[in-house]
């Protein structure tokens, strides 16, 4: 009697376990993952962007961030970051201690972007009134207040706009490392095809502007705050730059808007600091000619893989190179997400593993800036 008693107990309580949700160990919710957050952001000429913010794994307060670039522009192709593995990618990064923010460019993605401020997105000095060939709407009243890809009249011509998002992509972390939720003093782009050249671009300007925002009393009387380059008193002392940690570029892709003269200028003109401080990766398929070429290209004149006695650049690492075997003509995110065979996530990880290592120190700073930085394109060399 005493032992049906019990047997019958036991039944109870293994039938009770059986339909009670089972909840999943650690080991298995940090393969998974947390969800990405979906966050907006403004930028400095008026436009609402919309991002995917994936936390790292473990201590994502002091993480680094990780930013991945699909190639804007293109109609019919990646016009949105959805497409191709860069989810894969994002997932792999967090497991291995990195927080990964992906946007959509203004005009890309499904949704298409709102136009906050329409008086700053008609008027600014780049692609004013005086310029609409660049984007339609302006004169319809009221004023036109989204922007979709099928806006931009000519998509190549507006790229060098994007770096207005990217300077607005950085003030969004920046206040989230403000917040403590990661930490923007090592930052890593991650980016495809023209995506390469947009996010060298931008690293240039980032040298151009203090990290932590300056004082009044550091602001020269006739400087524009809100502007890249600032010129403030006394120079710049933490510049902006030296929070690239570094970057790797799949199938890099250097646009007809960007000439082969203005992309050596921003070594000898603009960043003299950018190769030695900011190391890249260029990643290309072995059966891939065009993004050979222009991986070459950024490689040995751009970045001047050699190196230079007279200019005082050290030879790069011949490694940071590298024909990825197998991939044939596959090109930018398709390198992606058959990591068995290509081993393009290892190598991307290897890459930035051993660079991570002797930034793990870094220390997030405050930052303290109230709004995004609206970069003068003219000063870089972009002419509207």
């Amino acid at each position: 009697m005493r032992c049906r008693h019990y047997c019958a107990i036991a039944l109870f309580v293994l039938g009770m376990l059986a339909i009670l949700p089972v909840r999943p160990s650690a080991h298995l919710l940090a393969q998974k993952g947390e969800p990405p957050v979906e966050e907006t952001f403004s930028t400095a000429d008026g436009v609402i962007l919309r991002g995917l913010f994936y936390k790292a794994a473990q201590n994502s307060s002091s993480a680094p961030v990780v930013i991945l670039l699909y190639p804007p522009g293109q109609r019919g192709a990646e016009t949105d970051m959805t497409k191709g593995d860069w989810e894969g990618l994002a997932r792999r990064l967090t497991q291995e201690g990195y927080n990964v923010f992906r946007f959509d460019w203004r005009g890309h993605g499904k949704r298409g972007h709102e136009i906050k401020d329409k008086d700053v997105f008609w008027t600014n000095p780049y692609t004013g009134p005086w310029n609409v060939k660049y984007v339609t709407g302006f004169g319809k009243k009221p004023l036109k207040n989204d922007i979709y890809f099928k806006d931009i009249r000519d998509p190549l011509r507006y790229m060098p706009v994007y770096l207005l998002d990217l300077a607005a992509v950085r003030a969004h972390l920046d206040a989230k490392n403000d917040l403590r939720d990661c930490n923007t003093s090592s930052l890593y782009l991650i980016g495809a095809g023209t995506a390469a050249t947009l996010g060298m671009a931008w690293i240039v300007t980032e040298w151009y502007r203090p990290a932590i925002a300056p004082g009044v009393a550091e602001i020269l009387p006739a400087a524009r705050y809100e502007f890249v380059p600032q010129r403030i008193a006394g120079g710049v002392k933490v510049p902006a730059g030296e929070d690239i940690s570094a970057a790797v570029w799949l199938s890099p892709i250097r646009p007809s808007v960007v000439s082969e003269t203005l992309a050596k200028s921003w070594i000898s003109a603009y960043a003299p600091k950018l190769r030695d401080n900011n190391p890249m990766l260029f990643l290309y398929g072995d059966g891939d000619a065009i993004a050979q070429r222009d991986a070459r290209f950024f490689f040995h004149e751009v970045l001047v893989g050699a190196g230079n006695r007279q200019l005082g650049l050290n030879p790069l690492n011949p490694k940071y190179l590298f024909s990825i075997k197998g991939a044939k003509s596959l090109s930018g995110v398709g390198l992606l997400g058959n990591n068995a065979t290509l081993k393009t996530e290892d190598t991307i990880l290897q890459f930035m593993s051993a660079i991570q290592k002797e930034r793990a120190k870094v220390a997030a700073r405050n930052r303290g800036y109230s709004a995004p930085l609206f970069i003068d394109l003219r000063y870089f060399g972009f002419t509207p």
